[in-house]
């Protein structure tokens, strides 16, 4: 690790909020900073008398800051970073603990998203983007008791914007480069005098951040849709009150840019072909790249790369107030259709088919590199989802207004998934002739989540507050699951009889298996004053076994992982000072986990496995600043040092990581930022600036800890013209102002870091007009 340049950063972080500390002593006059309301743990409070570590973005802010999605996010909150495959696999990461791909049925997240209380457990179910957002909390450490169902890592609660009973609206049109297009609004009103309605959308487009250089297409653009139509009531005579959420969204893309880049590193078996290719062909750009067309057994013609997304869901929630409690219904249903086809290796036999593309042959690259074109050839898989979920919560909860509080509930979820992939092996070399042909997976898994929690607190004094709490979880997953060699040979090699995909044998069999644990909490509070709040916590949390996605044989599709249990220890601080004008809040944490769960490329079978590092501890510290200099300038600063450790781990393949750092997790993550305010005479105070550097340490892409992304920072800004008295704004904004160029995600293979970037610079205008 590059501990140099973590000191500095680290520095650098401190260096910031000393100075604005030091400012805040010499400025007076300003207003004090606003309190923010969260729902963490189901009832209302404010976040600086909630006892779990939380950053809070309220709409205003995801809007003004182009927060669209999760990759965004994780540039502005401590401890949360994001690594994809695709906008369909997403790897959210908090503490160290990152989400498995989630491909098998059986997948679970460790880091759970929930909107508006219903748990999203598949990346491809969400949503693609935020729109027309209340507030998003990122709640931070395990969550094994209240948070609907259980998370080992944490959870990002989003929070939709609730009709209202005043008329009012807002449409918002942005346009930049690569033809980037976004219009959005809401719409929201009294419907009688009773109920209340509201309408929202948001479509965003741009054209590819990338080059298909073989077949002349874009990649990496994007075209999305999402809308969202919901009714409320107010309570009734009864006490009854109603919320019903109808939401649909759909995404289309080219697909993804796969570049291999060589790993650098000697010894074992590195043949390189694919970065030894492109050397051939010339092609140092990044985002350029040569994927290879792919026709399945069956299909009438050849397809070029693509990915597809389509969900639909309803969310009903139902409230009661009673004399001492209040009931709550949540129950939530949804569908998603997701379809992609990719290229693991990014280039392929398509390069020598035609002459007027390259003008290369086979020949002439196996005279520029006889190993890496003996070892040179194309996989690429296409991955079809469809997926059904249900669930269902009925929860109590103790009025506010005794120093003895309670929650109780019980929690249910069903999810179907039926996943169909197909990988497909071609190559030029007869002297690997098992590199051609095509197998299928088929597999139906059916999971069923139970629930049942409960927490009591106590208030003592007005000092001191004590709560225990306790999840009794049982997670029962099971399928059907069909290995096939639907295909042998190819064009190259036409008389071969193994394919070169992960299937070892065919195969018919069912799987399954249950899980069950209690995970306690205990945490204990102290106020000593008015701007000052302080908590002690011990939890825990708990994700069911692992039922592989595309198994070598009937052994291995019917073999779970074991479970994955953590116990977090937790003390952290929440303190307002200078007259309300500078807050500053702090934890620090050490979690001892078990058997956690670790996804990896193997290279023996050509595909992706999760096993169970024996023992692994994560500590660490976070810190968040925010500070109001004066009515019109605010600064905003917040960091995280994490020291990781898989304490124990053999991996299958022989490697020993015991003692490496986890995989995909910073040491150190800070952002900076401010926001300013300015006098543009007549028009008033309507010129404001908004500068955000977020910087991120290297890390490990993989437990050996062998290949690493380096350090980087990311620069953001926008400028907003908003008349006082006026319901209009015009901005101008950019994103990765330096042009940074980072990954998202590489699978090490052959010698290669088959590598995927982060969108470059982007930059442009938006309109905003509100009504009434």
């Amino acid at each position: 690790m590059n501990k140099h340049c973590t000191s500095v950063s680290r520095g650098v972080f401190a260096t910031t909020v000393i100075s604005v500390l030091s400012l805040g002593a010499s400025l007076a006059g300003a207003q004090a900073l606003e309190e923010i309301v969260v729902t963490a743990q189901k009832r209302e409070s404010g976040i600086q008398t909630t006892s779990v570590a939380i950053t809070a973005f309220s709409g205003d802010t995801l809007r003004q800051n182009r927060i669209f999605n999760v990759s965004d996010l994780a540039n502005t909150a401590a401890s949360l970073s994001f690594t994809a495959l695709s906008p369909l696999d997403q790897e959210i990461n908090i503490r160290g603990i990152t989400n498995t791909r989630l491909d098998s049925p059986a997948g679970e997240a460790a880091v759970g998203q929930f909107v508006d209380e219903i748990f999203i457990g598949r990346t491809g179910g969400m949503n693609a983007d935020y729109y027309d957002i209340e507030r998003i909390e990122v709640i931070r450490g395990p969550q094994g008791v209240l948070l609907g169902k259980s998370v080992v890592g944490g959870a990002l609660s989003i929070i939709t914007a609730k009709p209202e009973f005043e008329n009012s609206g807002e449409i918002a049109i942005s346009l930049g480069n690569y033809d980037s297009q976004q219009i959005s609004g809401h719409a929201t009103g009294a419907l009688s005098d009773n109920w209340a309605g509201r309408l929202s959308f948001q479509t965003r487009s741009h054209d590819g951040y990338a080059k298909d250089l073989l077949h002349d297409r874009d990649l990496e653009d994007l075209e999305t849709l999402q809308l969202r139509a919901q009714i409320m009531s107010q309570p009734d005579s009864d006490g009854w009150g109603t919320r019903l959420i109808v939401d649909y969204s759909k995404l289309s893309s080219n697909g993804i840019n796969v570049v291999a880049i060589s790993d650098g590193l000697t010894g074992g078996f590195r043949p390189r072909p694919w970065s030894q290719m492109r050397a051939f062909l010339g092609l140092t750009d990044p985002r350029v790249s040569i994927p290879e067309e792919t026709q399945y057994a069956g299909d009438q013609a050849p397809l070029n790369q693509f990915l597809s997304r389509e969900t639909a869901g309803l969310t009903l929630h139902f409230d009661r107030d009673f004399e001492r409690f209040q009931f709550s219904s949540i129950t939530g249903y949804r569908e998603a259709r997701t379809r992609s086809l990719y290229d693991q290796t990014g280039g392929g036999p398509d390069v020598f088919d035609d002459p007027e593309i390259f003008g290369v042959t086979f020949a002439d690259f196996l005279a520029f590199d006889p190993t890496a074109a003996t070892f040179f050839f194309s996989e690429p898989v296409r991955e079809d989802a469809d997926i059904r979920s249900f669930s269902q919560e009925f929860r109590l909860t103790s009025s506010a207004d005794s120093s003895f509080e309670w929650i109780a509930g019980v929690y249910f979820k069903n999810d179907q998934i039926d996943k169909f992939d197909r990988f497909v092996g071609e190559g030029n070399s007869g002297a690997l002739p098992t590199l051609s042909g095509e197998s299928h997976w088929l597999n139906e898994g059916d999971n069923t989540h139970i629930g049942v929690f409960g927490q009591i607190g106590y208030r003592f004094s007005e000092k001191f507050k004590a709560s225990v709490g306790a999840r009794w979880t049982s997670d029962d997953k099971g399928g059907d699951i069909r290995g096939t060699a639907i295909a042998t040979g190819d064009r190259f090699n036409p008389a071969d009889t193994v394919p070169l995909t992960p299937l070892g044998e065919e195969y018919d069999t069912s799987y399954g298996e249950t899980w069950t644990k209690v995970t306690p909490q205990a945490t204990l509070e102290f106020t000593p004053n008015d701007d000052l709040f302080s908590y002690l916590t011990i939890s825990t949390g708990f994700k069911g076994g692992y039922f592989q996605d595309t198994p070598v044989n009937a052994f291995a599709a019917e073999f779970p992982t074991r479970p994955e249990e953590v116990i977090n220890y937790e003390i952290g601080i929440k303190s307002d000072f200078a007259g309300g004008r500078a807050r500053l809040n702090a934890a620090a944490f050490f979690m001892d986990y078990t058997d956690l769960q670790v996804e990896q490329t193997n290279q023996d079978c050509l595909c992706n496995l999760t096993e169970n590092a024996a023992d692994a501890e994560i500590k660490g510290v976070e810190v968040e600043f925010t500070f109001l200099a004066t009515d019109d300038f605010l600064l905003t600063a917040s960091g995280s040092f994490l020291d990781t450790e898989y304490v124990e781990f053999l991996e299958l393949a022989g490697v020993d990581s015991s003692g490496n750092s986890l995989q995909r997790t910073p040491d150190t993550q800070y952002n900076i930022g401010f926001d300013y305010t300015a006098n543009a005479g007549r028009f008033g105070k309507a010129l404001n600036f908004y500068v955000s550097y977020s910087w991120q340490d290297e890390f490990p892409w993989q437990p050996a800890n062998e290949n690493f992304e380096d350090d980087y920072g990311l620069l953001d800004a926008r400028i907003t013209f908003a008349p006082e008295g006026k319901n209009w704004s015009l901005s101008v904004w950019g994103k990765n102002i330096t042009d940074e160029l980072y990954r998202t995600n590489i699978i090490p293979f052959f010698g290669e870091e088959v590598s995927q970037f982060g969108a470059p610079r982007t930059q442009g205008v938006e309109f905003r007009y509100s009504f009434e």
